[in-house]
């Protein structure tokens, strides 16, 4: 899938060489899509979900922290952490998912793209080494859960007055105003993405842990 359209439509510039790692990305993803059905979202959307969506909220989160390690929880197949990793060029990424075979896929699909600042990690958010808890400057995910949910697993990774980003397909303010989990809400971003023949409203909800 070429992906200058997508970029172009969105306001989005990367560097030649990021935006080929990202389409062989993509490529790698579209072929096993084929066979083993990795996700529901349709060959045509898979540019704009796993690399337009990301890249905007990085833009976004670009005004709030710049970050020197980020986590991933429960990457699935390096959504948001892979795309997001082309932005933050000099970050180290560390993506978290449980499932043996998401992860053997995804070390495949970043081996393949020669992807180099990312790690990929098996293992629960539960089971996270002592040594690594509270350590990362941002913490991001997606489709993990509610916001308590997410957050109660965030606030032991993120360190103090690092930043947490939980991607939403729809917000629930009641919902976003009752989480504390030490963390305070700074913005939620409306990352307005352009498809070819239209827009699609999608959130980043963005809290700051606080220093205690």
């Amino acid at each position: 899938m070429e992906l200058f359209v997508p970029l172009n439509i969105n306001g989005l510039s990367l560097k030649i060489e990021s935006i080929d790692k990202l389409r062989k990305y993509i490529k790698f993803l579209e072929k096993w899509n084929n066979v083993h059905a990795l996700t529901s979202v349709s060959p045509r959307e898979i540019p704009y979900i796993f690399v337009v969506e990301p890249l905007l909220a990085a833009k976004a989160l670009s005004e709030f922290v710049n970050p020197s390690n980020c986590i991933d929880m429960g990457t699935g197949f390096g959504n948001p952490g892979v795309a997001m990793s082309a932005y933050f060029e000099e970050t180290k990424f560390s993506l978290l998912d449980s499932s043996q075979k998401k992860t053997a896929l995804l070390r495949s699909a970043l081996d393949m793209s020669e992807i180099r600042n990312v790690k990929v990690i098996t293992s629960r958010i539960e089971d996270t080494p002592k040594e690594k808890l509270n350590t990362f400057d941002l913490v991001v995910s997606r489709g993990l859960g509610s916001l308590e949910k997410v957050t109660n697993y965030a606030k032991n990774l993120v360190r103090d007055n690092g930043i947490v980003a939980i991607f939403k397909a729809r917000i629930d303010v009641e919902e976003v105003s009752v989480v504390n989990n030490g963390l305070k809400l700074e913005k939620v971003v409306n990352l307005n993405v352009s498809y070819p023949l239209k827009k699609v409203h999608r959130y980043v909800v963005v809290y700051k842990r606080v220093a205690i």
